[in-house]
């Protein structure tokens, strides 16, 4: 199964927040859904920690290029 982009977690994470503040679930799957919440908002953490970590390297990549030309 294809591991869900970080666009759909955070949706899925986004649909969940406004349920719970509208008050649109019911008590019975509250649990679950903040559960679910919960590893949805992981995941995006990850992503959000691995994207960092590319831009850093970029940036690093950049900085000393520009260093060997000066």
């Amino acid at each position: 199964m294809k591991e869900k982009t970080y666009t759909e977690n955070f949706e899925a994470l986004t649909k969940i927040v406004k349920e719970l503040e509208r008050g649109d679930i019911a008590i019975d799957s509250m649990t679950q859904k903040i559960s679910l919440a919960l590893e949805l908002l992981e995941k995006c953490k990850a992503s959000l920690q691995v994207v960092n970590e590319d831009v850093n390297k970029i940036m690093e990549e950049i900085n000393i290029a520009n260093e060997t030309q000066e």
